[in-house]
């Protein structure tokens, strides 16, 4: 009899243990979808959605640049010398008469483009431009590749013996003259040509200005048309 009373007693406490374990495991599961105290395992929940904004705002951080032409992770932003149609300019050139007679000689180039159709070369004539260094000249040359078509220093008088053409007086390619230049300090006139044949040339004249220690072109136009 006796034992029949301790194994009831027993068999309660057994029971009462089971209940009291069910109702902690069902407020941990309430307390942790409540977003009261959104952790688990000593790990914060973290919804996906708040996941993509934060990286979102990480990746937006870094990229930022801060004003002095770096991100704040260390990395640079693109900087561009050249406003928009000029040529690719090398900051060692800033300034130079590389940068001013490039400048002009893309402005000639520009005009009439209608001389330019089945142009084989472009030609650009600086026999008589002493002033110019080695580098200005190759600078020079080099701006204009992207037309696609071969860029030479030659004068009128050599393409004409190298065509060996007489009447026609057509060229296979343009070229581009300097005539006249007016320099002053902040400012420059440079009057030209621009040669395919001779009923296919216009004259020229550019207008440029150095601010901020680059030349600019600020006006440009035809002189005469042939």
């Amino acid at each position: 009899m006796r034992v029949k009373q301790i194994a009831v007693v027993l068999l309660a406490s057994s029971l009462l243990l089971s209940a009291c374990g069910n109702h902690k495991d069902s407020e941990s599961s309430t307390y942790a979808e409540s977003g009261n105290n959104p952790k688990t395992n000593s790990r914060e929940i973290i919804d996906k959605g708040d996941l993509n904004d934060l990286s979102g705002s990480l990746n937006g951080s870094q990229m930022q640049p801060d004003g002095s032409g770096s991100a704040p992770d260390g990395g640079t932003t693109s900087e561009t010398d050249s406003s928009e149609g000029d040529p690719p300019l090398d900051k060692e050139m800033k300034g130079t008469a590389g940068q001013l007679y490039s400048l002009a000689f893309h402005a000639m180039f520009e005009m009439d483009e209608g001389l330019n159709s089945d142009m084989k070369y472009i030609a650009i004539d600086f026999s008589e431009m002493t002033q110019l260094t080695e580098q200005d000249k190759t600078y020079i040359l080099a701006s204009f590749d992207s037309y696609g078509v071969e860029v030479r220093d030659a004068a009128f008088d050599e393409l004409k013996q190298e065509e060996g053409f007489k009447d026609k007086m057509v060229l296979e390619g343009i070229l581009l003259q300097v005539k006249k230049v007016d320099v002053s300090e902040a400012a420059a006139v440079i009057e030209g040509s621009k040669y395919r044949a001779g009923n296919g040339a216009v004259g020229t004249k550019i207008t440029l200005k150095l601010e901020d220690g680059s030349w600019s072109v600020s006006d440009a136009g035809t002189t005469w048309i042939s």
